[in-house]
């Protein structure tokens, strides 16, 4: 007999971290592409890079919130690939306030996201 685990209230919590996150990637990837300055190429491989990641995010989110191993596996790497993303914005445009504290946001809830993903508890409702 096999006992269901109950989606812990940090998956929850992920699940709508992943959501804003991926809405905020979108966005600010479009913003981006509007506000290229004079490093063009730079800004515009950063905005794709924010896009394509906020994208996933929302498609998979869902599987987050009914315990999909695969659904985790792959917000773990883009969140992994989006907090580095965020460090290199982040320190590539230390000149713009405005983009220093969206990249610290950014980095602030991937590492959130990947420290509640890999929570014992998470770990006991991806198990079951």
């Amino acid at each position: 007999m096999s006992s269901k685990v109950s989606r812990p209230f940090g998956v929850t919590i992920v699940f709508l971290l992943i959501l804003l996150s991926g809405a905020l990637l979108v966005l600010a990837g479009i913003l981006r592409l509007f506000n290229r300055g004079d490093e063009a190429t730079v800004t515009v491989t950063q905005a794709i890079i924010s896009i394509v990641i906020g994208v996933i995010y929302l498609l998979v989110a869902k599987g987050i919130a009914n315990g999909n191993r695969g659904a985790r596996m792959l917000v773990a790497l883009l969140t992994i690939l989006s907090v580095a993303q965020g460090f290199w914005v982040l320190f590539t445009n230390l000149s713009n306030i405005s983009v220093v504290i969206a990249a610290s946001i950014q980095v602030l809830i991937g590492l959130a996201i990947l420290g509640i993903l890999y929570s014992r508890r998470a770990g006991e409702f991806f198990r079951a």
